[in-house]
């Protein structure tokens, strides 16, 4: 599939007036039907997931345009609430997505933090998939619309597009299945590594198409620094409102293919610039079949 994530540095309270607009913008472009959002995710509504009917559609946007809750450090620490939104870990988790045993590809979520009042590194997430048949059938320039127009309303850190694998379920298993396709195809992500709690500034990998949001991108020297240290000619910085800006790969997602002399100089190129402030190391229990030197060898593909 094709993942579009960003991370921001806000909780629910500051993203909730954002939120029915990207749901819309991303149904719009995905052009929902019965076949695509089929079933719905949401701890605070349900304990099991639910059918998207007509009713549980309203139940999830007063989900995404509502603040529940305040700060934290206002509730009693021995509450009842303080205790599940502490073990959690995050305040609105909604996910909706095709039928379990027969997923569509598409995919929203919308995962925030916990919302402390002191500063926090914590990042919230929001992400979407289309499947690759939505390549074959739009092209790629209609998911890069998509992106940007996902982008454009939210305060990001940073974000990202490209190819990423699915696990529906039998994650562990599949993975080490996969090793030796995952080393010979870099251009496939794998979703989850470096996940929105840990993330603080750092970039989560390097992808077909690159978010940067004002923090990150005044740290690597802007965009004009960008442009004058990438030399590949399928890559371009482009500027974005706010301070931010894109940093394509090439005209689509790649594979690569190490076995054909295909492994993808544009992404190599970008990962040696980004690398003081890629995700400093793999949390390697997300690698269950692999040996840590495997692990941390697949992490620094484009840079070893």
């Amino acid at each position: 599939m094709v993942r579009i994530v960003f991370y921001l540095r806000h909780d629910h309270r500051a993203l909730a007036p954002l939120m029915q607009q990207v749901l819309d913008v991303y149904l719009r472009h995905i052009e929902n039907d019965a076949n695509t959002l089929t079933t719905g995710y949401d701890f605070d509504l349900r304990e099991e997931s639910f059918p998207l009917t007509a009713a549980a559609w309203e139940d999830i946007r007063k989900q995404l345009e509502t603040p529940r809750i305040g700060f934290l450090e206002d509730m009693e620490e021995d509450s009842l609430w303080f205790r599940i939104l502490t073990k959690r870990a995050f305040e609105t988790w909604v996910l909706l997505t095709g039928d379990t045993f027969d997923p569509s590809g598409y995919e929203f979520s919308y995962r925030t933090r916990l919302p402390w009042r002191e500063t926090s590194s914590e990042l919230s997430e929001v992400s979407v998939s289309v499947p690759l048949r939505f390549l074959a059938d739009h092209g790629p320039d209609k998911a890069r619309e998509l992106a940007l127009a996902l982008a454009a309303p939210l305060p990001f850190v940073t974000g990202h597009t490209g190819l990423s694998l699915s696990f529906t379920r039998g994650r562990s298993r599949l993975l080490s299945i996969i090793k030796d396709n995952l080393f010979r195809h870099p251009g496939w992500g794998v979703p989850g590594v470096a996940t929105a709690l840990r993330l603080g500034n750092h970039i989560d990998d390097v992808h077909w198409l690159n978010f940067l949001g004002p923090p990150v991108l005044e740290a690597v020297g802007g965009p004009q620094a960008l442009r004058s240290r990438l030399s590949d000619p399928d890559t371009t910085v482009e500027e974005l409102s706010g301070g931010r800006a894109l940093i394509s790969l090439g005209a689509a997602p790649l594979a690569g293919n190490t076995k054909l002399d295909e492994p993808l100089p544009a992404y190599r190129e970008f990962a040696r610039v980004l690398e003081p402030w890629l995700y400093p190391d793999l949390p390697f229990t997300a690698f269950d079949g692999f040996t840590e030197e495997e692990a941390r060898r697949w992490w620094r593909r484009f840079l070893d």
